[in-house]
This record gives structure tokens, C-alpha cells and sequence, in this order.
């Protein structure tokens, strides 16, 4: 029986060679997607599971009251770690984790690297396998642990142990430190992200910080506990600590203290402020929109392969009869014509992994923060996402045809009497979901190159191109920096700052009168304003000539921080920070996007700050100009800093890069949807007019001897098609710009407003689509002779 069925089945599939080629590929590309779209999820819900007590870590954190409202930050108070493990019943590990760029050299080689300053238990509460060493070494003050990528950077073998590093330190003796161990450097999925691990005594030594400093934060604080009620009550029985840092840092005061478990850490980070652990799993949209993509092509491909499957039956009409007159089940039809479609399905498999090969390393590629790699034997996750796709797919996409095909009547059959066409409500239905879908895609990608096209030429409120920025490790260094490069001509404007936009500043409340909000502040030096190119619109910048007294007293708002205190005139007004420091508005700059394109533009103030606090350059340069300065730069620091590797940055790229290749990612995607989409409905409708045009040869021809036009059948062929393809254009169309509109929001705060424009070219482009895919047919059979048309069967 199994043989009979596999005969038949190989014997049908051949008799349909086209039918079945076209559904190949698109059952295939629209697995293909699939399976990226599976791997993105999973990498994104796999973040940190390689804890072996993943379920047993915690973080501590606290919130922040801000403008009277209790804030979450993600970091804790310095001394409050220790203080946990002796305190708290149930806790079994405590780890405080503090992570710091450092400068490391071994002889020529120098580079920069992130250390993590972690008490005892960091090790045995997180799992960072260790490759070669003592995975307790680290907790000697003169010894470190470096990951293995490190190790062959500074040694040229991974097994360092017993090796010597130093530690640049500025304007300090460097420190010489032993490698103790190598670990494997942590991945994209981890929250976690450094490449060098010593104790925490030694971020208490290298940075001169008292233990018992409840100003101080840590970037992270950890327990481990197998009980989840220990977690849950723990803020109540540490509250008593959040009045003591109140009252030491008043300008930055605890309201209360929050826990959160290891599964929440890599998707809160992005919500929650002061989250600095280095890294966070993806944006919610990254996560959405593949798995959009991937159903709506899936969709596509089922739909068009249910109406070809329907359409197609013509040619098995005889089969069927005579199968059913001998006395054949339609039971057994059902299960004839639904393995026939598992078998099809499962050749789209095969071709949906060569598919993947190429598709899955290109999509990886597209995102710096995503390593996804396509892994069967050692992912059993993904064989049963294949296998249980495969079957809904042949149920989906075969179900019904399979169902309808089979409850076909004998008697009728061998008459000649059934037919089979494609002007069946179900096809229309299908053949209208497929060209919305198609809209929908089209919609979905205009709509994103235009956002694309507006932020990209949108006017941030400074100059955003020619801008370097050089980060310098002292006050001493940068000043000297600044010193070697002011003459040369090529520099437009030069500045020293500590805070920068987009790349350093810090929030604090703010208060003037009876108004008070919370300020993004900025601290930079002289010319600042000028380098950068920020607008004033009402009294002066930082000059010269005021220069001591604005640093003790002076201040510049932008445009909202005005708005938001109440200002009609905010030059001469008076604001106090962290209630002692009181400053005076002496210039007004317009609104600019301190955080680019991501965040509302905040209420923002300029400071003035002593040379001794300024460790940045910042350099404005013309466009043909920038290749030749950025090389003197570097020239330049190798001269004054010679034992650091260089850290000179572009604006345009370091700060705005990542708003640039999210939106071109973003764009790529939907113009692949798009395409694939335009294609697939493209075929479904050419196979359905085709059909449609099969079944109606005898009516052509009738039509043609009494006298209608070659363009009046065209007209009665394409009307219906037409009017589906209208009004999946007009639903496609609103859909889409709604869709288009929400999705944007969710990423950026300031898109472009997706409007009729972003529907219109759509549609124009889907109906060029439509009659270029079917008016070379309907116009042959429009001109076909009327004879052979009569002839027919």
C-alpha cells in the first residue's frame, strides 16, 4: 500500500511539474524565513542561560524618587552588598559587580579592555567556564583572570597563565599583574560583558573609593537564593538602608529597593536607567517584526498553494473518479492528497535549509548585537520547530484542497459534467488576503524608507558631521592633546569638555521658584557651544572674558528646560541644583536631540566646569578635511599618549551610526518581505487567471463568433481580478500606513508620519504588478481564433 502511494504521489507531482516547482520555492523561502525568524527569537529568549543557577540569581536594585515619582535604576549602593549575605536568611552567595575601561599592555602590545571588579562568590553564583588556570587566582590582589580572546591578543596563545600584564594607569605607576587564570569571554548572550576579572579590593585601591561611601553605586548586585520568597521579601528587609543613603547623597536620594529575577535582567535593561552590566538581548520590535514576516510569508506561500492546489485538480478529475467507482474511500483520498502535500512540504524543507545557509549568516550579519547560527544536531529546539512547521504547514496549505478534491462525485465526474474553476469565493478570498498581504509589505517598506529619508536629513539642533571626539584618560592629558592640534589649520573648532550629546551626560533635579523638573546636564569647557554648532537664541554662550565667574555661577538652558520651568524670558533667571548650587541662565540655545532620534528631547543645562574636570577634545572639521585630520589626530596622540591605543571617534558614526543601521536593516527587511511577497502573489494570481481562462475557452469563443471585442473580453476576463485587487489595495493600503505608524513608535520617538503618499506608490506599483502578470495571457486568449476555441475538449 505504502508503495502504491508513493508511485502515485511521484507520478502526480511530475505531471505538474510547474505547479509543483512553483510551490517549492515559495513554500521553501517562506520556511527559509521561518527558521531565521525562530533563530532570532530563541537567541533573544536565551539570554544569560548559561548560568548554571540562572534560576537562582537575582538582582538588587533601587529606585529613585525623580520630580516626586519613584524611578527604577538599575544600580545599587556601594556598601550594601557585604551587607546582604550577613543580614539576610536565606541568601547563599552575594557578588557586587563593577565594570571599568581599563588600558592593558604586554610589552608593544596595548589595548583597551573592560575589567570586572566581583567579590568571591561571582564566580560560583555565575558560569564563565574557565579554560585554563585557577578559577580562584582572581581573588589574589596581584593576580587576574582574562578571557581567552585576550590572552591571544596580548600573548598569541589562549594559556597565559603565569604571564604579566600592566595596567596603564594615568599620571600613576602602572600595576603589573599576574595572569591566574583564562575563561571563556563571555557572548552576545550574556548581560554580563567583560573581558578581565579581578577582586573587588582592588576597584577600592586603583580608584581610591571608601568602602562605606553610601554616595557610590555599583553597576550591579547579585545574590543567589533557592528560595523565590527570599528574593520577593528582601526589599522590605533592606529598607531601613535607603533613608541612610538619602541622607549622605541628597541630590540622588533612594526611595526603596526593587528585585529582579536573571530572566528579566537582558529585557528590563533597556527601560530601566543607571543599567550598565554591558549588554541587553533585542528591542521588542527586532524580536516582532521577523516573526511578522516570517508568518506573513508562510501565509502567502499556503495560500497560494491551496489555490493552485484547488485550480490544479482539473487534471486529476478522472483519477479521482475512477478511484472512488472502485471503491475507494474519500477517507483515503484525503489521506492520498494530504501525504501528496506532506511531500511536497517536506521537499520545501529541504530547499528551505539550503535557503537558510545563505540567509540565516546574512540576516546575522545585518546586526552587530545578533550571532544567530543555523545548528541541528545540537539544537533540539529547532527539529521540533521544523517538524512541527512542516506539519502545519501541509495541513495548512494542503488541508482543504485535499478535503474539497476528495468529496468530488463520481457519476459527475465521468459525465464530464464537474469542472473545476477559480472563480470559487475561497479563491477569491485567498487571492485577496495574498495581494493585501502584498500591500501591506509594500506599504511597510516605502513607509520605512521615508522615515529613513526624513531622519537622516533631519536637523538634530548641532552639527553632526565633521565632529571627532578624542576621550583622554586625565584633564593633563587632554589639555596637551589640545595644545599639539589647535594650530593646525585644518581644525575649524576646538573644545574641551567632560560632557558630550548623544555620548556623556548625567540627570539630576533641578529647581527654580516653585517649579522643578529633572535635567539632562551637560559639563563642558569653553567654546563648547561654538564647536558643536548649538543655536543661542537668546543672551550668550560661555565666554573668556566671564570665564571664573561662569564657572561659579552661570548656566545655558535649552528651549524646553525654559518651557518646563515657566520661563517667558529665562535669561537672567536663577535655578538651584542638588539644593545648594544655585546658577544664573546666561544664554538660551535652541532644542536639540541629546539622545538622538530614541528618547523625547529633555529639559537640558549647560555647565561650566574647571579645566581639572575636562578630560574630551572635541574637534569640528569640513567634510573634505575629515580623512586627512582624523589622521593627524591619531598621529598626534601617538606622540603625546604613546603607551594607549588610540580612542578617536566620529559623530556621525559613534554616536548616530546605530539610529543609521537600524533603519537601513529595518528597510532591508521589509523591501525582502515586499519582494518575496509581490513574487508570490504575482504567481498565485498568473495560475489563477490561467485557470480561470482554461475553464472559460468555450465562453471566449462563443463570445468572439457573436461579435465581442478583443478589449471587451479582456475587460470581462480582468474585471474580477481587478476589483480583488482593489480592494486589497485599499484595505492593504490603510492597513499599512496604520501598522507602519504603530511599529514606528515602538522604536523611535521621533519618526516621520506615515500618510497617503506611503500607500499611494504601493498600490500604483501592486496594480503595475497585477496587469503585467496577467494581460499577456487574457489578451492571447482575447485574440485566440474562435474555432480552436470551440474545438476545445
Amino acid at each position: 500500500m505504502f508503495k502504491n502511494f508513493l508511485k502515485v504521489t511521484v507520478r502526480s507531482l511530475l505531471k505538474s511539474k510547474v505547479f509543483v516547482f512553483i510551490n517549492i520555492i515559495g513554500l521553501g523561502l517562506a520556511l527559509a524565513c521561518c527558521i531565521v525568524a525562530f533563530l532570532n527569537y530563541e537567541f533573544a529568549l536565551n539570554f544569560d542561560k548559561q548560568h548554571k543557577n540562572y534560576d537562582q540569581l537575582y538582582q538588587v536594585s533601587v529606585y529613585i524618587d525623580q520630580n516626586g515619582a519613584r524611578q527604577p535604576f538599575g544600580q545599587a549602593p556601594l556598601p550594601l552588598g557585604p551587607l546582604l549575605k550577613s543580614e539576610v536568611p536565606g541568601v547563599e552567595r552575594v557578588s557586587r559587580f563593577e565594570r571599568s575601561g581599563v588600558t592593558i599592555k604586554r610589552e608593544s602590545n596595548v589595548f583597551n579592555r573592560t575589567m570586572a571588579f566581583v567579590d568571591d562568590d561571582f564566580l560560583e553564583m555565575f558560569t564563565f567556564p574557565m579554560l585554563h588556570g585557577d578559577v580562584a587566582s582572581y581573588k589574589e590582589l596581584s593576580s587576574v583572570l582574562i578571557s581567552n580572546r585576550t590572552a591571544i591578543s596580548l600573548f598569541g596563545k589562549e594559556n597565559a597563565v603565569g604571564e604579566t600584564i600592566e595596567l596603564v594607569l594615568s599620571e600613576r605607576p602602572n600595576i603589573l599583574l599576574t595572569v591566574g587564570g583564562v575563561f571563556e569571554e563571555p557572548g552576545l548572550q550574556s548581560s554580563l560583558q567583560f573581558q578581565l576579572i579581578t577582586d573587588f579590593e582592588n576597584f577600592h585601591r586603583n580608584f581610591n573609593v571608601d568602602k562605606d561611601d553610601w554616595s557610590i553605586f555599583v553597576d550591579g548586585l547579585f545574590i543567589q537564593t533557592a528560595d523565590p520568597q527570599v528574593a520577593q521579601a528582601l526589599p522590605g528587609m533592606i529598607q531601613k538602608y535607603a533613608p541612610l543613603q538619602a541622607e549622605v547623597k541628597k541630590d540622588f536620594p533612594i526611595n526603596s529597593f526593587w528585585v529582579q529575577a536573571m530572566a528579566d535582567v537582558a529585557f528590563n535593561q533597556r527601560d530601566v536607567d543607571g543599567t550598565t552590566l554591558g549588554n541587553e538581548t533585542l528591542h521588542p520590535a527586532h524580536i516582532t517584526a521577523p516573526n511578522i514576516m516570517a508568518l506573513l510569508i508562510l501565509l502567502l506561500a499556503c495560500f497560494n498553494f491551496t489555490n493552485t492546489a484547488i485550480a490544479m485538480s482539473n487534471k486529476r478529475l478522472k483519477e479521482i473518479g475512477i478511484r472512488k467507482t472502485v471503491g475507494g474511500s474519500r477517507g483515503q483520498l484525503v489521506f492520498q492528497f494530504l501525504g501528496e502535500n506532506l511531500v511536497l512540504c517536506f521537499l520545501a524543507l529541504g530547499l528551505a535549509l539550503l535557503f537558510s545557509l545563505w540567509l540565516v549568516p546574512k540576516y546575522s550579519d545585518m546586526w552587530p548585537n545578533v550571532n544567530v547560527v543555523l545548528t541541528l544536531w545540537n539544537n533540539p529546539g529547532m527539529i521540533i520547530f521544523l517538524c512541527s512547521t512542516l506539519v502545519l504547514t501541509a495541513v495548512l496549505a494542503g488541508g482543504y484542497p485535499a478535503i474539497f478534491v476528495s468529496r468530488y462525485k463520481p457519476v459527475a465526474i465521468l459525465r464530464g459534467t464537474l469542472k473545476v474553476s477559480s472563480s470559487s469565493l475561497l479563491s477569491k478570498v485567498l487571492l485577496g488576503i495574498q495581494m493585501l498581504i502584498s500591500v501591506l509589505s509594500l506599504v511597510l517598506g516605502f513607509a520605512f524608507v521615508q522615515n529613513s529619508n526624513f531622519q537622516e536629513n533631519l536637523d538634530l539642533g548641532y552639527e553632526k558631521e565633521g565632529v571627532l571626539m578624542v576621550q583622554l584618560n586625565s584633564a593633563n592629558e587632554a589639555e596637551r592633546f589640545k595644545t599639539a592640534i589647535v594650530s593646525n589649520p585644518s581644525i575649524d573648532e576646538v573644545a574641551l569638555t567632560s560632557g558630550h550629546v548623544g555620548w556623556r551626560s548625567y540627570q539630576t533635579k533641578l529647581k527654580a521658584e516653585s517649579s522643578e523638573v529633572q535635567a539632562t546636564i551637560l559639563d563642558v569647557g569653553l567654546n563648547y557651544v561654538e564647536t558643536i554648532g548649538l543655536q543661542v537664541l537668546d543672551g550668550r554662550s560661555f565666554d573668556a572674558a566671564n570665564k571664573e565667574a561662569d564657572k561659579a555661577r552661570s548656566v545655558v538652558v535649552n528651549e524646553r528646560m525654559a518651557a518646563r520651568m515657566g520661563w517667558e524670558n529665562p535669561v537672567g533667571q536663577r535655578v538651584t541644583m542638588n539644593d545648594s548650587l544655585q546658577y544664573t541662565v546666561v544664554g538660551l540655545v535652541k532644542d536639540f536631540y541629546v539622545f538622538g532620534l530614541w528618547v523625547p528631547i529633555n529639559p537640558v543645562m549647560l555647565r561650566l566646569r574647571n579645566e581639572s574636570d575636562l578630560n574630551m577634545v572635541i574637534v569640528r572639521v569640513s567634510d573634505e578635511e575629515m580623512r586627512a585630520t582624523r589622521d593627524f589626530l591619531e598621529s598626534t596622540w601617538a606622540e603625546v599618549v604613546p603607551d594607549r591605543p588610540t580612542s578617536i571617534y566620529t559623530h556621525d558614526i559613534n554616536v548616530l551610526g546605530e539610529a543609521r543601521d537600524v533603519n537601513k536593516n529595518i528597510v532591508q527587511m521589509f523591501i525582502f518581505l515586499a519582494v518575496i511577497a509581490v513574487v508570490l502573489s504575482a504567481i498565485g494570481l498568473f495560475t489563477l487567471v490561467s485557470i480561470n481562462i482554461q475553464s472559460r475557452t468555450k465562453e471566449i469563443g462563443i463570445r468572439k463568433v457573436l461579435g465581442a471585442s478583443i478589449a471587451k473580453i479582456t475587460t470581462l476576463i480582468n474585471r474580477p481580478f481587478l476589483i480583488i485587487v482593489g480592494v486589497a489595495s485599499i484595505l492593504g493600503g490603510g492597513l499599512g500606513i496604520f501598522l507602519a505608524g504603530l511599529l514606528m513608535g515602538t522604536i523611535w520617538t521621533y519618526h516621520v508620519t506615515p500618510n497617503f503618499i506611503s500607500a499611494l506608490v504601493p498600490i500604483v506599483i501592486i496594480l503595475l504588478v497585477t496587469l503585467i502578470s496577467i494581460s499577456g495571457k487574457v489578451i492571447n486568449a482575447a485574440k485566440r481564433n474562435p474555432v480552436e476555441s470551440l474545438r476545445y475538449e
